[in-house]
């Protein structure tokens, strides 16, 4: 028996009728973000790394990864430094009676994986400098020299610096990772911010909080889920209101990182984005609009520098007028880095594993997110079959200072802000020549996935172009890329991503 019951949607588009408020009043709040919040960056006093010397007093003692770690009482006047170590060993992902700071970077490595049977105090004495193994293979590929003995512990003695112990520290633990990565320390800051009437259980941004939450305090970690609504006069006041509630519970905080998330419907006609309701139902504003109101002060700072996550559907990418307004919505605010999805039906579940990946890799392990950005679509199996990941970048942002942001140390104000945009689309030789999906059906005779490997169209009016042949009527369909500069990040023969350049690089 055929069930017709609806059950909840689970996609993020809809239809709604389009509104406009006090535009003027939200862009003289929002408009000139960018420009303020790095300008008061600018002129802030720079902050410098602190000594990372051992002492009996600085070396931590941290229970394993099932329980949280202890950690000191913080004076919440002072500002917790961008080079501040590591929690956790970076070999061994775990904790132990003593964890040694690297000098040159802010992983911690424990006694266990260093060998050492016993800590004896002239290893943490003021002048004992400290270096991970990470540090030490680095190094030895920038300068391509030879292997040479790992010496964790060195003092300089009249300009040079000699072994503290008399053998070479021989490492126990198991290189399970990269020589670059790490366990972060940063505090960070997940905001929700999800359209009423949208459903929130098993959400993205709770999955990325509960895997993050093993290597986190409370005081580390916040995680804050806001529901808007400003589909009227009255609501946008009411949603002021809010958004100054949320910087009074974060007051103070200073966020190495953070994370964004946008649940939003996008209508399916023009892809303007749902602002909420109001007394005949669902209302939408254009992309502009809404990222002004979304966005408006103080949120304005919390954006800046951020990542963001855009989880609606593609309806908003697909139309020139709103995919304009989102890219200027971006310049204007400037998130480090913006996600957005193609998929016309998007269905977030599909990017969980991307999710997961996302907070190991750069997280946790700090990793830079755009180097591995295919790394972590190519985890993701789901995600790659139902849609096209747009990312944007924006480098040589000045951080912002709290209550939103941890100041990093002076860059160069002279190298101005650029943004660079890439579209990954995954193809494969029979599903997704030059990733564009192929129907399911053949439209002639009717068959299940009937689709040849596709093969290079000698007749095509594209050089690249490719045929794929149904084999059941031999129905050809056509594929080409994009117009637009790209590079193939082949996986194998038969499937892989290419990433379009979208942005090409632009001094903001």
């Amino acid at each position: 028996m055929a069930r017709t019951a609806q059950n909840a949607q689970k996609t993020t588009s809809g239809s709604a009728r389009r509104v406009q408020l006090s535009v003027k009043r939200a862009r003289m709040i929002a408009g000139s973000t960018a420009r303020d919040i790095s300008s008061r960056s600018a002129k802030g006093k720079s902050t410098k790394r602190t000594s990372r010397s051992m002492s009996t007093d600085s070396i931590s003692s941290l229970s394993s990864l099932t329980t949280l770690p202890s950690s000191p009482v913080l004076d919440s006047s002072q500002e917790m430094l961008p080079w501040a170590t590591n929690r956790y060993c970076y070999i061994c992902h775990d904790g132990s009676k003593y964890l040694f700071c690297c000098d040159f970077c802010p992983r911690v490595v424990c006694q266990r994986c260093l060998g050492l049977e016993e800590v004896k105090p002239a290893l943490y004495t003021s002048d004992v400098k400290f270096k991970c193994p990470g540090c030490h293979e680095l190094r030895e590929r920038e300068a391509k020299c030879k292997l040479s003995p790992y010496h964790a512990f060195m003092r300089n003695v009249n300009g040079e610096f000699i072994p503290v112990l008399d053998a070479p520290t021989t490492l126990v633990g198991v290189c399970e990772r990269a020589s670059k990565a790490q366990v972060c320390a940063e505090s960070i800051l997940i905001l929700h911010l999800v359209c009423v009437g949208m459903e929130v259980r098993g959400s993205l941004p709770k999955l990325l909080h509960t895997t993050l939450e093993e290597y986190h305090t409370a005081e580390s970690l916040t995680y804050e889920e806001v529901t808007f609504d400003f589909g009227t006069e009255r609501k946008l006041d009411h949603w002021t209101k809010k958004v100054k509630l949320l910087r009074d519970r974060v007051e103070g905080r200073n966020f190495g990182r953070k994370i964004i998330f946008v649940t939003v419907h996008s209508v399916v006609t023009h892809g303007d984005l749902f602002a909420g309701k109001d007394k005949d139902g669902d209302v939408a504003m254009t992309v502009e609009d809404f990222m002004d109101y979304l966005f408006i002060s103080p949120l304005n700072e919390v954006v800046y520098g951020s990542t963001l996550f855009m989880l609606t559907c593609g309806h908003m990418v697909r139309f020139e007028e709103s995919y304009s307004a989102m890219k200027k919505s971006i310049t204007r605010l400037r998130p480090e880095y913006t996600i957005l999805f193609t998929a016309l039906e998007l269905i977030v579940a599909a990017t969980k594993l991307f999710a997961v990946a996302y907070s190991i890799q750069v997280l946790i392990h700090g990793h830079s997110f755009l180097d591995i950005f295919h790394d972590l679509l190519n985890v993701s199996l789901d995600l790659r079959m139902h849609t096209d990941v747009l990312v944007f970048y924006i480098s040589s942002l000045l951080a912002p200072k709290a209550p939103f942001g941890l100041r990093n140390p002076a860059l160069d104000v002279a190298q101005p802000p650029s943004i660079v945009g890439y579209r990954y689309s995954w193809y494969h030789s029979h599903r997704r020549p030059w990733g564009k999906a192929l129907p399911m059906g053949c439209s002639r005779c009717g068959a299940v996935r009937p689709w040849s490997q596709s093969k290079r169209h000698a007749n095509g009016t594209h050089p690249k172009a490719r045929v794929t042949t149904c084999l059941g009527c031999a129905l050809e369909v056509y594929s080409e890329p994009l117009p637009i500069q790209h590079e193939i990040l082949q996986d194998s023969k038969i499937s892989g991503w290419i990433r379009y350049t979208i942005w090409p690089t632009e001094v903001l």
